[in-house]
């Protein structure tokens, strides 16, 4: 299968020029796919994921209570807390009993450390900054990049903050901007005399925008987080489909999880009291697994296919 190219005569508006490029990046992608994913799955054993998932779930273990409480503090300057809290449970792919345990926690650390002040607010976030630094090395490490100099590293894991608090501003405006939208239909549908055309499907599409939107945060995160931590560059069009896949992959993950974990395994029975924390310990480690999968994929597809070029914009008379 061959995609037309400019040249030779052949005019093509910009646009078309960019799909037309897109779409042979795509094919391309499609017919190394073999490749790619042998070259991921080497780089994935070649780095030690399954080491590095287990030491992203060790610094998480410390640090998601800090990063919870911490975007709990800046959340709810803004909006209710409670629309906060729900909004973070949705967009952290974990069960509600894991999403219980964690948010009890930070509820303590809320008491325990009383009235915000600069002082606490810098602990919150030196302490999230554990977080990031495994995603940030290991995401490195799938790319062969030069080991992040100490003095940098912190100002990476703070980018990866900012990017999830973004995501998280997205996700709080995103539905109560489909939910003002949904309002006014219904009341332009209430008003008019007759029933506007296709007003049922208008409205179904709305009521599953939600889920929608949940996936495309955790998608623009991935995608930033695939495009800004490695210590170079790296373009969009070498990390949007590994980080779908990685989007789409912890979903299932969830899904099976939640429904399907517990029929087979008793964590308390097992463990006791501290059952849902190796439960939480357990899922972040598959998560994870399953990022710095994606990280790899996104190396493997640059050194198969090599570093993307735009064609040069030239003006055809």
């Amino acid at each position: 299968m061959k995609f037309p190219k400019p040249g030779n005569g052949i005019v093509f508006p910009g646009t078309l020029r960019i799909v037309l490029r897109e779409m042979r990046w795509i094919w391309k992608q499609a017919r190394e796919c073999p490749r790619i994913l042998w070259e991921a799955a080497s780089t994935f054993v070649e780095i030690d994921g399954e080491q590095r998932a287990a030491s992203f779930a060790y610094y998480a273990l410390f640090s998601l209570v800090p990063l919870f409480a911490l975007i709990l503090t800046v959340g709810s300057s803004f909006f209710d807390p409670q629309e906060v809290i729900q909004t973070a449970q949705r967009y952290f792919p974990m069960g509600q009993p894991e999403q219980d345990f964690l948010w009890q926690m930070v509820a303590s650390l809320e008491k325990s450390r009383g009235s915000v002040t600069v002082v606490s607010f810098a602990i919150l976030i030196w302490c999230s900054l554990r977080f990031f630094q495994a995603l940030v090395r290991g995401v490195n490490r799938a790319w062969h990049t030069i080991e992040i100099p100490w003095w940098q590293l912190p100002l990476k894991n703070l980018l990866m903050i900012a990017v999830l608090v973004s995501a998280m501003l997205i996700g709080l405006l995103a539905p109560a901007l489909l939910q003002a939208a949904k309002k006014i239909f219904l009341f332009v549908q209430s008003f008019v005399e007759f029933p506007l055309p296709g007003g049922d499907l208008i409205s179904g599409i709305f009521d599953w925008s939600r889920y929608v939107v949940a996936g495309a945060v955790l998608f623009y995160s991935f995608t930033l987080l695939y495009m800004l931590a490695p210590g170079r560059r790296v373009f969009f069009r070498q990390v949007w489909l590994p980080a779908l896949l990685v989007t789409l992959a912890l979903q299932l993950c969830q899904n099976a999880f939640v429904n399907y974990l517990p029929r087979f395994v008793n964590y308390n029975a097992i463990y006791g009291t501290v059952g849902v924390m190796m439960l939480l310990l357990l899922w972040v480690y598959l998560t994870g697994v399953v990022i710095f999968l994606g990280a790899c994929l996104c190396s493997a597809g640059a050194k198969v296919l090599g570093a993307p070029t735009a064609a040069p914009d030239s003006n055809h008379s």
